[in-house]
Order: structure tokens, then sequence, then C-alpha cells
């Protein structure tokens, strides 16, 4: 006997194939079954009526690791079909911590954190103690992190005592059930290392088989040669890598993603193993601190707070911010409406505008709103900035081979009024793609993009038994209306269920229904072949 079938569906495999007829029966958590089960019997059975039953999403790119102690059935996940996440990206991580700089990491992960306790110190102890989830989790080991732990946020190269323990960390790390590694080369203290550095932390993971994905040290005027870094480090450490939320910043640069994907294209006929993934958004989200200098966040949040309080640093953050908003700068952004402020902790008011407007209520310029922003929020604001080429994104987008990831931070606390506005991504991502980039734009057609969400991340990043609908493999599984599956969060109000998706199931428990989270937390840690159980 079937725990579960269902009948009725058009099934899309993940492959790519096309849509075919047939039914799947599910046992034990795997797809025990998949024909004409119109004469099994089961304790639970589904009409599909029609609709598509799909592998469930893997969101290729997720923050959630700093949100699933307090938000661990994931509701804005799960309502959206993602059923898989792989989480520690752009080089933050929960852990691994080393005591004499665990503040100084907590006081610089802020930006992402939901109200986490902090009560651990490797890896294997931070996994041990996520409660019972809503979805699987693979989990990454951060440079961020690792730098900090060894080296607190300094500006220099790590001495060889450093470096030794960075490789110890992320070898622990990895055997404790991380999946890969991960560098954030805009954050620092990830922004100070240089490449020699990171190949070195590679190597150790792809002792494990693990992943590099990378948040890469330039999108916008330097990104073909920060693409080029990261097929260096590819090469030289013999690892797979991940570019993250593949984008061009910065209108200065916009018109240039064919030149872009052929690029990448290039390094892959020279035999490097490089893949990339996408959020379907001109608008992407970090804290707000990443608009400053490098220099400036030198020492830690402290150190970075008592140059924004002196007059003399701040002037000279001030001026250096105002020039890198021209073609040459640094900055990502061109004009300062092109921030939206998604959650001040200091000030809740400021949420769901951009600089230009609060600019015009407070009656000063708009960076030194920035900067007073940062000091009342002790640096943990977190924005949107709309910086992508809508052009750019959809022809990337309609590349077969570029994964699809949310990038979505949520910091919202369970029994708190939510005053924030966080990325609609964080709700909307993969029913944006089908609803109106499949349905409406016909960008792609429904399995090339069904295939961007499941097999091909799952290929990429080595995800075994996930991303297909095949007899034996784990029964995560969507059931959804191509003609009716919607995104509806928006900017303003980004906390918005889609519609169309009617069922989702993680390890063959039903996570969601209609739009609401049933409560069930079957979710499970996904960890590589070799790593200690």
């Amino acid at each position: 006997m079937l725990d579960t079938v269902i009948v009725g569906g058009n099934i899309l495999d993940g492959t790519g194939a096309s849509a075919r007829r047939a039914d799947i029966g599910i046992r034990d958590g795997r797809i025990a079954r998949i024909g004409d089960l119109s004469r099994e019997k089961s304790a639970t059975r589904i009409d599909a009526d029609g609709r598509m039953v799909s592998p469930g999403f893997i969101d290729a790119h997720s923050h959630d690791d700093f949100n699933l102690h307090v938000n661990p059935l994931v509701p804005g996940k799960t309502v959206q079909g993602v059923t898989t996440q792989v989480t520690g990206n752009c080089g933050w991580s929960p852990a691994p911590l080393l005591p004499e700089n665990r503040a100084l990491f907590i006081e610089n992960a802020s930006f992402l954190d939901s109200g986490l306790s902090y009560d651990w110190q490797g890896m294997g102890e931070f996994l041990d103690s996520l409660p019972p989830m809503g979805v699987n989790v693979a989990q990454l080991v951060g440079h961020v992190t690792v730098r900090c732990a060894a080296m607190g946020v300094e500006d220099r190269p790590p001495t060889p005592a450093e470096l030794k323990t960075m490789r110890l960390l992320v070898e622990q790390s990895m055997k404790q059930g991380a999946f890969g590694f991960s560098t954030g080369l805009i954050y620092p203290p990830s922004a100070f290392a240089n490449t020699d550095e990171i190949v070195e932390l590679a190597k150790v993971t792809a002792k494990f088989g693990g992943t590099y994905h990378t948040h890469m040290r330039n999108e916008g005027q330097h990104i073909f040669e920060s693409v080029d870094e990261a097929a260096e480090i590819g090469r030289r450490a013999g690892i797979h890598v991940q570019i993250s939320h593949l984008k061009l910043a910065g209108k200065t640069w916009w018109g240039q993603a064919e030149k872009l994907l052929a690029h990448i294209a290039a390094h892959q006929k020279q035999g490097l193993s490089i893949n990339c993934d996408q959020y379907p958004y001109p608008a992407g989200s970090s804290g707000l601190k990443s608009l400053l200098p490098n220099w400036a966040h030198a020492g830690g949040t402290e150190a970075l707070l008592a140059r924004l309080r002196d007059p003399v640093k701040r002037d000279q953050i001030r001026a250096e911010m105002l020039e890198g908003m021209s073609e040459r700068g640094f900055m990502k952004i061109a004009k300062w409406n092109d921030v939206m402020i998604a959650e001040s902790q200091g000030n809740p008011a400021n949420n769901g505008f951009d600089l230009t407007e609060l600019s015009a209520r407070d009656g000063k310029p708009p960076v030194d709103v920035l900067l007073d922003m940062l000091v009342q929020d002790y640096a943990k604001t977190l924005a949107l900035f709309f910086t992508i080429g809508v052009e750019d994104m959809e022809r990337i987008l309609r590349h077969p081979d570029i994964s699809v990831g949310s990038d979505g931070i949520i910091t919202s606390r369970p029994g708190r009024e939510d005053l924030t506005k966080p990325h609609p991504r964080y709700y909307g991502t993969f029913p944006r793609v089908l609803g109106r980039y499949v349905r409406e734009a016909k960008l792609l057609d429904l399995p090339a993009a069904v295939r961007k969400m499941t097999h091909l991340p799952a290929q990429a990043l080595g995800i075994r038994d996930r991303g297909r609908l095949q007899e034996g493999l784990a029964a995560d599984v969507v059931i959804f209306d191509a003609a009716g599956i919607t995104d509806l969060a928006t900017y303003k109000e980004p906390l918005q269920a889609p519609t169309g998706i009617s069922h989702v199931f993680v390890n063959g428990v039903l996570v969601a229904q209609d739009g609401r989270e049933t409560g069930a937390a079957p979710g499970v840690i996904l960890k590589r072949q070799g790593a200690a159980a």
C-alpha cells in the first residue's frame, strides 16, 4: 500500500522533457511508482486534475541559515514550491565560530540575523542545533565567517598560522556536514583576501567533493576580471564553481549580458566546471553598509561606527561615496532612489522608502540620511538596490543552464509585528519565473524553466537524489497550475504568498497547501558522501 497517490497530473520530470500524463505513488518518503496507479490503494489520494506535477524546487542561493532557528517552517519558501535550499552563501554562515572573535562576527552578520543565539562553535554543533524544518538544507561554510574567526576583520593577508586555522575550520566544517564553501568578495573581511588565500581554502573543500560558490569581487565595471578570478580558483583548486546571482550591476555596464555569457562559456569550453544562478528581479538586497568603502569596515562594527561618528573620517567616507557614484566609482548605485530601506531597526518608519524620499522627509542630503541611519541601526540596516538592467536580466534568464536562486533574506521574528519590507523574491522567485516569464513573456518554455529549478541545480551542486521525478528518489513534489501560477509579492507589499501552487511535498510529507504551510517539518540536512554522520 502507498502512502500517497497523486493522480491525473501532467508530469514534468525535471530533465527538460515534455509533460506526460501519469500518476505518482509515494511510500516512506520516496517516489515508489510512476505510471497508471488508478487501482492502487493508498492512505491519501490527491487528484491533480490536469495540473503540473514537478520535482520540488531547489533554491540554489539562500540565506535562511540565519533564519531557520526562528522560522523553521520557512513559509515564504514552501508556499512557492521550494523543497530544498542551499544556505551559507556570499561568504556568510553562522558557523564555525571561535571564542576570541565571536562577538566581531555576530556584529558583522547582524543585517542577516533573525535572532540567533550563536551558542555553538563548530559547523556540526550548528547543524545539530537546527529545529525540525519545513525544507531540506544543503549548508555551505562561509569565508567571511572563517576569516573573521581566524583573524577578525583585518585588512591584511593572513599569517601562516591564521591561514592554517582557516584551512582547519573549513576541513572540520566539511567533515561535520557542510556541502561546500562560499565567498562574498565584496564583504569585508572576505573582500580583504587575495586569490591565493581563496584557492587554499577551496582546495580543502575539493578534497571532500564540495563546491565553490562565489559572490564575485565585482559585478559591474570589472565583472569580466571577476569571472576570470572565479575560474582561476576553480582550476587551481580542482573544484566546481558556482557563480552566485549572475548580473550586470550599474547602468553604465548594462547591455553586456551576451558578452558575459560568452565569456563564461569560454571557460567552460576549456574544461572548467562552472555554473551560475540568478534571481528574476532588477533589484538585489544586502546590508546598507555594503555601500561604504572597504577600508571603513576594517576592525569590525565598533570601528566602523567610530569612523562614522568622527567628523574627519565621516567627511572622507562621504566624499568617497559621492565620488563612487560616478561612472568610474566603486559604488553599485548611480542615484539615491536606487536604494530602498527594507529594515531599519532603529526607525521602522524608514522601511519601504528610498533614500531620496527619506532625504525630503528629513531635510538633509541622502548620503547623510544613509550614514546617520547606519549609526542609529548599529550598521544592521537591510536595503534593496535597484541596479540591474531588465534586458540583461531577461537575457540571462533565457539561458538554459543557469539555475534559479532567490537570494532571499528575511529577518522577521514570530510573535512580533512585522514592519520590515524584505525583497519580494523571498516569497515570489519561482512563481515569478513560471508565471511572468514562461506563461506571459514566453522567454522560455515550461519544461526548460522547471529544469532550471530542479535537475540543473541538483546536477551542478551534487544533490544526488533530488531534482527529478524518478522512482527511488526522494519524494519532493510540487503540484501547480501552469495557467494560474502568479507571484503576488511586491516591493511595497512583499510578504504575500503566490497563487496557483496547490500542494508541496518534502520527503513525501505535505508541507504547504493552497498558499499556507501545514505545520509539518520533514526537512533534512543534506550531507555529501564521506561527511561525518
